[in-house]
């Protein structure tokens, strides 16, 4: 779309506005909050690799490890101190504003994208500022999706290879980047589906195009099926089957009208696209590979990303939200649509209407629980409501063929992102993980409103500043514990924590727990578990044992491991038994067997209980 000059300095003036509210936002919060075991991930990894060891060979970790190696870097150039990662995770967010304006601003006035660019950034880091991979990847997923919505509009190669490329690095954060990879390609099939229809020319079969499509789509649907059946109840059948499979189809429903060119043009064109994203993808991931096998470890690499992440997927799980959660996006989408037809005095009337009903709502989150549960729910719903929307929308027959096309490609593209990306959130569904796709879902949301003919403009002002305030006052605030209204109140005080505030009763446990332990354990290693690596992070104790989370390793393996260390009692002094440790009750029960008939003394500091020898 042409812009004028005036047009674009105005762009950039409520982009600056935009930018400079999302920076002193996080800049705000970037110190608040902690899930105790992520921080022990990323700053044990990271001092390990410092040490010269490398992730899956020398210890096991849960992501590709790439992230490992940046952190080591930032401790070795800053000291080692978890602030410094999340200064590192601030300066990248302040890269990934830009785009996310951008990329409505592909379809978007500068306002209305002002007001995309404010809900999803109130919606993603700020809530949980932990320097995870999963922040990486919606950063790189956003820069691919970017660069293909601009491939759009103009078709050239380096836009493709900028993508894959965003994909291949994604990947070396964590293996979620194969969402993103899949979300490309299916929206490669439907451009080519596009692209092989002209209404001038002749119907031409393509059975062999046809047979490799649904082959594909084939295998898609039933690994996912794979994936998600095993643990299948009806809210994760709706949040992950019903979305890929709806993709699937739409796909297949495009071959309801013959191509009008030849398989092997059909097989060019999708390839044409295809080939370089694709190959531009596996550039970091082969240099990646290729650096393990230098160093022998490969296989260890491979080993602990597939086999041990299926055991992850085994162990650790949480169903999204139930069938009830549905109701409120629902209706919420169906009032949009409805006070969209109406005119004149009925719409402002139920325009005020639905205003004064989200302020009341955003009112009392804070100290209704049916208020905080609808307000809740219309997030974490929306995704299975936008995808029937987005099939409505590209399924009715079109008015205006040509302007069409660019944008049902950009509601795919949308469609397809939000809908593979979602996967993030299995097989453990919370608001966390939300917020890690959360971006793709707003996306699509003012993608679909966008082809409204009259908005209505009031009702979408309302949303935004709904949606932007409830996150400010009521997610951000009791994001980890609603019911604690000091919940990060309190600065850590331990040298490697950079002042991260945290719930008082984390914060007077910590600062018992690690001087106590630093005390005891003198320079040896000692033993923490089950799933604590914050401990080793926190003391600046050796870590024996190549493991961080208890529960994800095979039992007698384990409990072979564990034995040997307890025996040397010229080498582990100090054990330290996290006794609320979630999944891993059996790697509890075998630690405190263990530690108690060979640890003559011992100390309860919270949940933690340290044994140590005479």
């Amino acid at each position: 779309m042409h812009e004028t000059a005036h047009t674009i300095r105005w762009s950039m003036l409520i982009f600056l506005l935009v930018w400079l509210l999302s920076a002193v936002y996080l800049g705000a919060n970037l110190n608040k909050g902690w899930v105790p075991p992520d921080e022990g991930t990323l700053g044990q990894s990271a001092e390990r690799v410092l040490l010269g060891e490398m992730p899956h060979r020398d210890f096991h970790n849960p992501y590709t490890g790439g992230l490992a190696y940046i952190d080591a870097a930032i401790f070795r150039l800053f000291g080692i101190n978890l602030l410094w990662l999340r200064v590192f995770l601030f300066v990248c967010f302040l890269v990934w504003v830009p785009a996310v304006y951008a990329l409505a601003r592909q379809f978007l006035a500068p306002w209305p994208a002002a007001g995309v660019t404010l809900v999803a950034v109130a919606w993603s880091v700020p809530n949980y500022p932990a320097a995870l991979p999963s922040w990486f990847n919606l950063f790189l997923a956003t820069f691919g999706t970017l660069a293909l919505a601009k491939y759009i509009r103009k078709p050239a190669m380096g836009w493709l290879v900028l993508a894959g490329l965003c994909g291949g690095c994604s990947f070396l954060f964590k293996s979620v980047a194969l969402y993103y990879i899949a979300g490309a390609l299916f929206f490669f099939v439907y451009r080519e589906q596009l692209l092989s229809r002209n209404e001038n020319a002749p119907p031409i079969r393509t059975p062999l195009y046809l047979a490799f499509l649904a082959l594909s789509l084939s295998v898609f649907v039933f690994a996912l099926m794979k994936l998600i059946s095993p643990m299948g109840e009806a809210a994760q059948y709706l949040h992950f089957i019903f979305p890929g499979v709806a993709a699937a189809l739409l796909l297949a429903y495009g071959e309801r009208t013959s191509a009008t060119v030849s398989d092997f043009s059909r097989f060019r064109e999708l390839f044409r696209m295809a080939g370089p994203f694709l190959m531009a993808a596996v550039v970091p991931v082969a240099l990646f590979g290729l650096f393990y096998w230098y160093h022998g470890a490969l296989p260890a690499l491979i080993n602990d990303m597939f086999v041990g992440t299926t055991r992850q997927v085994s162990m650790v799980r949480r169903a999204p939200p139930g069938l009830i959660y549905e109701y409120p996006p629902v209706i919420a989408a169906l009032f949009l649509v409805e006070v969209a037809k109406l005119r004149g005095q009925p719409r402002r009337f139920l325009s005020i209407f639905l205003t004064a009903f989200a302020a009341l709502v955003l009112l009392f989150s804070r100290h209704l629980g049916i208020a905080l549960t609808v307000a809740l729910a219309s997030v974490l719903g929306s995704i299975p409501v936008l995808v029937v929307a987005a099939l409505l929308v590209l399924l009715a027959p079109p008015q205006n063929s040509a302007s069409r096309s660019e944008d049902d490609q950009q509601i795919v593209l949308f469609f397809t992102m939000t809908v593979l990306l979602s996967l993030v959130q299995f097989p453990y569904s919370n608001v966390t993980y939300f917020c890690y796709v959360a971006t793709f879902a707003v996306v699509l949301a003012a993608r679909l409103i966008s082809m409204f003919a009259r908005p209505p403009r009031l009702i979408l002002i309302t949303t935004v500043a709904f949606y932007v305030a409830y996150a400010v006052i009521v997610t951000n605030v009791h994001f980890m514990d609603p019911h604690d209204p000091a919940y990060s109140s309190t600065p850590i005080l331990l040298p490697r924590a950079g002042g991260i505030r945290v719930p008082s009763y984390d914060a007077i446990e910590y600062t018992e727990l690690i001087p106590f332990i630093q005390g005891l354990a003198g320079d040896n290693p000692i033993l923490a578990g089950p799933d604590c690596p914050e401990i080793y992070f926190f003391s600046g104790h050796k870590n024996p044992t190549p493991i961080f989370f208890d529960s994800f390793e095979q039992p007698q393996e384990y409990k072979k491991l564990m034995l040997a260390l307890v025996d040397r009692s010229d080498f582990i002094n100090v054990a330290v038994i996290n006794e609320s440790p979630g999944a891993s009750y059996p790697q509890l029960k075998l630690l405190q067997e263990l530690v108690s008939s060979r640890f003559s003394k011992s100390r309860k500091i919270g949940r933690f209980t340290v044994y140590w020898r005479k």
